[in-house]
């Protein structure tokens, strides 16, 4: 079954994230084994567990053979470095689910921090149960003896993504004001602090390199649609989006409408020529390539994949950063990508399924399907025949988890019989 993370909630890590306590006097009986009291270095060495002590530890589950792990690494390297240059007594030490003995030496060559040895398998298992691995990457972070916060807090992932260096010590104390600090910004967010700088007041509109003063869009619906050329999954929404971003804006038209919708390029493009050859295909604004307020949004928004579509209200506040599932979902239904506007729409999603026939077979899946709503497994999910989001009702196989969405049944019906 292909399935979809939540979306991050901070606020739910800092409350209901720490578990229970885990005294660096206890390391020895989580790392070490019958036979060993060492970890492994990069480079081989052996370094004692004892060497810990009054160290916060991070212990990362990963593995070579998963992307979103290659991908994860070395951002969690950039951090380790920048916390070892500063002296910080913060250690890593990796849990590998590599498939064998070489893979684990290449991927742990990549990584400046100690490891479980290969060999040691039950001593993987043991942590992996410990601590309720359910996937990867994962960074379970220990406090060290005698810390107020000494406790384990299973999120580690998702606070190095969202705040790097500026997590450590990864205590209670620290990620509430974090937290804080976030809502504070977030409650002086305006479109106008978000999209320009002390440089630039302006967009690129067309014929590039039209300028668009960003204080045209002050009062409008706003789309921050985060993509690049080279990245196939945003090829293959952008037409879908394009299609849509012309259905709002005749919809408005045709409703007399006095608020807009207006979409802004933030690219992820690497040279200057990609990003001119895929903002020509737009028919919305732009950042300028290599903009600095591309990574600050991209951070500020917590951005880690692509496409992403950002929705903005008039009130400069950020409406959903679930824009692309929700043009996914519900198309350009979708606008203005309110609270009320979804559950509108999921209430009338619900009335639809009334009709749906209870069970189906699919043209790309050999067993039957059957419906079932977001309460009893429909959501959230990766669709696996349009390899689009999904949540409230699919259609899903109950042997081996194959999901798609009610829509793309009744599309492949449709091919089926030339309709």
């Amino acid at each position: 079954m292909k399935k979809e993370g939540k979306d991050g909630n901070f606020e739910a890590l800092t409350n209901g994230d720490y578990e229970e306590q885990v005294s660096s006097s206890r390391f020895s009986s989580l790392l070490e084994s019958r036979d060993r009291d060492y970890l492994l270095s990069s480079t081989g060495l052996q370094v004692k567990v004892s060497d810990l002590e009054g160290k916060v530890i991070g212990l990362y589950f990963s593995a070579n053979w998963y992307p979103p792990c290659r991908n994860f690494t070395p951002v969690l390297v950039d951090m380790y470095e920048q916390l070892k240059t500063n002296g910080s007594n913060f250690e890593i030490v990796y849990v590998s689910s590599d498939e064998d003995l070489n893979a684990f030496n290449n991927y742990h060559a990549l990584m400046p921090w100690l490891a479980i040895p290969f060999s040691d398998l039950e001593t993987k298992k043991a942590l992996n149960r410990k601590f309720d691995i359910e996937g990867i990457p994962c960074l379970v972070i220990l406090q060290p003896n005698g810390n107020k916060d000494d406790a384990t807090l299973h999120e580690g992932v998702e606070l190095v993504y969202r705040y790097g260096v500026r997590a450590f010590p990864f205590t209670k104390e620290r990620l509430e004001n974090l937290l804080e600090e976030e809502r504070e910004k977030h409650e002086r967010q305006t479109l106008t602090n978000l999209i320009t700088n002390h440089d630039r007041d302006y967009l690129l509109g067309h014929p590039s390199p039209k300028q668009v003063p960003v204080a045209s869009l002050v009062g409008k619906t706003v789309g921050l649609y985060f993509s690049a050329q080279w990245c196939v999954p945003c090829v293959k929404f952008i037409p879908r989006l394009i299609s849509i971003y012309q259905k709002i804006k005749q919809m408005l038209v045709e409703n007399g409408d006095q608020e807009d919708f207006e979409i802004v390029f933030v690219s992820n493009d690497r040279d200057q020529q990609s990003f001119d050859t895929y903002f020509n295909t737009m028919p919305w604004l732009a950042l300028p390539f290599g903009d600095p307020t591309v990574k600050e949004l991209a951070k500020h928004f917590d951005v880690h994949g692509i496409p992403c579509l950002i929705i903005i209200g008039p009130d400069g506040k950020t409406v959903t950063k679930q824009g692309r599932n929700l043009i996914n979902l519900y198309q350009e239904d979708a606008y203005p990508f309110t609270e009320a506007k979804v559950e509108l729409l999921e209430k009338q999603m619900d009335e639809e399924a009334k009709s749906l026939p209870r069970s189906v077979y699919h043209p790309g899946h050999r067993h039957e399907l059957n419906l079932v709503s977001e309460g009893n497994g429909g959501g959230p999910f990766i669709c696996c025949d349009c390899d689009e989001q999904g949540c409230g009702w699919a259609y899903q196989c109950l042997e081996c988890g194959y999901e798609v969405h009610p829509k793309c049944v009744t599309t492949a019906d449709r091919a089926s019989t030339g309709q």
